[in-house]
């Protein structure tokens, strides 16, 4: 069957959700582009919601070195476990809250705690249709002049829909 496949068209298109692309679209978002996010799974975070790997950080990362957004993931995770879990006042009273007490990364957690965040965090941009998120899609071809590329095929795994999304520029 050789339909054509349907077409987008967006500012910033960025091919696969992990923890790097939902920082990218979040970014391109909150700088008030059109954004599509894609990804392979039903899910978004890479490694951070697929394989319980906590994140892989220095050891001063409480007290400098990253990203206002990724603070606000990092306090996302703890206001998770705040509001859902039945902990004791100390814990629940630690502003460095490490819910899983690992000593990997001073911010242990569940991979569904990280999913819930990039939720929310990715919510306000999908309510108004600044960003549309498309799951279950992985890129087969795409449209490439020079160095630039132009657009991106996709097929959704599902039904062999295919969708082709132009965008003034493209992250993978």
């Amino acid at each position: 069957m050789s339909e054509r496949p349907r077409e987008l068209t967006t500012d910033v298109l960025v091919v696969g959700a992990g923890v790097g692309g939902v920082a990218a679209a979040l970014a391109a978002a909150e700088l008030g582009r059109r954004v599509i996010l894609t990804a392979e799974l039903d899910w978004v975070g890479g490694q951070l919601t697929t394989q319980a790997v906590p994140p892989d950080e220095h050891p001063w990362i409480e007290e400098c070195g990253c990203t206002a957004s990724y603070r606000r993931f990092r306090e996302g995770v703890r206001a998770y476990y705040r509001r859902t879990y039945p902990l004791l006042h100390a814990a629940h009273d630690d502003p460095y809250l490490n819910p899983g007490e690992g000593h990997v990364s001073r911010l242990c957690h569940e991979p569904r705690a990280a999913l819930a965040v990039f939720q929310e965090l990715l919510a306000p941009y999908q309510a108004d249709a600044q960003l549309q998120l498309l799951l279950r899609h992985r890129p087969v071809a795409a449209t490439v002049d020079g160095d630039h590329v132009a657009a991106v095929t996709l097929l959704r795994e599902v039904d062999g829909e295919r969708v082709t999304i132009t965008a003034q520029y493209v992250l993978d």
